[in-house]
């Protein structure tokens, strides 16, 4: 009996020996974090943090996975170049994501963008500029004699004589009436005329006006009476501008006249000119006339660029004469006869 008790523990003894030697063993196995491998317990090996690595070499591999990719070549990096959230090993990878001037070629991180992705960088936009189009000017620029030039581009097909004018304004009325059913009845007097013509006709300054609506009521009096007579309607645009931005501010003008004949009451400037802004603005939008939005985007005048943004707001997805009439009697309703 006492035999077969000491045999028993024995064997259980052994058991536990056995076991802890097991434990031991896998305690004593490690793996490389890296490759994979099998690390000898009695082999050197490399640990970093909660990791271990059989050699410098997988050390290394696994440093070098932990650096920051570049965004343009993938080439992964120790030292480099951060931007908007994007990383770049290299100044030659930066710069590739910069904007090409168009004028000088480099390729900078700041400078203007003029519409149709035509971008100059800060040293061009401050040169001598094409009144028009806003690009620099070179040597074969065209004097127009009242303070501005216009580049090679510009004044290669700008509108200089009256018959012309009148075609292009006849049309652009047409096409402001189907487009968008904003049309009139009366008959406009379109003059070309020049910087100093402008100016004399306009109530303000005149010096930064490209175009000018003009509403005049003839009264008669008779024995007390006044009669009136016919109105007249009569739209000025300056001479030398290019067909599309002779367009855009035709279309200002036409948005003045509708105005008039329509929501006369409306007597606030910034919405009497943001309305007419956001009129040209959307049919050059619509008809693809690249260059021209810009100029209402980015003006910065109290009167024309925030009334333009404020007109533009308040129609949101609004694209007749109807319903933006709608909506401006809305916030402006005719007053009670």
């Amino acid at each position: 009996m006492m035999h077969r008790l000491f045999t028993l523990f024995l064997l259980f003894f052994l058991s536990v020996l056995l076991c802890g030697g097991l434990f031991a063993a896998k305690r004593n196995t490690l793996v490389c974090d890296w490759c994979g491998k099998k690390i000898d317990s009695n082999a050197s090996f490399l640990k970093s943090e909660d990791k271990n690595f059989c050699s410098e070499k997988c050390f290394n591999q696994y440093a070098e996975s932990l650096l920051p990719v570049c965004d343009v070549c993938g080439k992964r990096f120790k030292s480099g170049y951060t931007s908007d959230g994007r990383n770049f090993c290299s100044k030659t990878c930066l710069e590739t994501t910069f904007h090409e001037c168009v004028h000088c070629h480099r390729r900078e991180p700041k400078g203007y963008i003029l519409g149709n992705n035509v971008f100059l960088c800060e040293y061009c936009r401050e040169l001598p500029a094409c009144a028009s189009c806003q690009m620099p000017l070179d040597k074969f620029a065209k004097d127009l004699g009242d303070g501005r030039k216009l580049c090679r581009e510009c004044a290669r097909d700008a509108i200089f004589t009256q018959s012309e004018a009148e075609k292009i304004m006849t049309a652009l009325r047409q096409k402001l009436a189907d487009k968008f059913k904003m049309g009139t009845k009366h008959p406009i007097k379109f003059d070309l005329c020049t910087r100093a013509e402008l100016k004399k006709e306009s109530t303000g300054d005149g010096e930064h006006e490209l175009g000018l609506f003009i509403f005049h009521r003839n009264t008669l009096s008779f024995f007390n009476h006044t009669i009136r007579s016919k109105d007249e309607f009569r739209i000025l645009i300056l001479i030398g501008q290019p067909p599309d931005f002779f367009r855009g501010v035709g279309a200002h003008e036409l948005a003045h006249d509708w105005m008039q004949e329509n929501l006369p009451h409306i007597d606030d400037p910034q919405i009497r000119e943001g309305f007419a802004e956001f009129v040209s603005w959307l049919y050059a939008k619509t008809e693809k006339l690249d260059r021209v939005p810009w100029r209402m985007e980015q003006n910065t005048d109290p009167v024309y660029g925030d009334g333009f943004r404020k007109v533009r707001d308040m129609m949101g997805d609004a694209k007749t004469a109807a319903e933006w009439k709608r909506i401006l009697l809305d916030y402006y309703p005719s007053p009670a006869k």
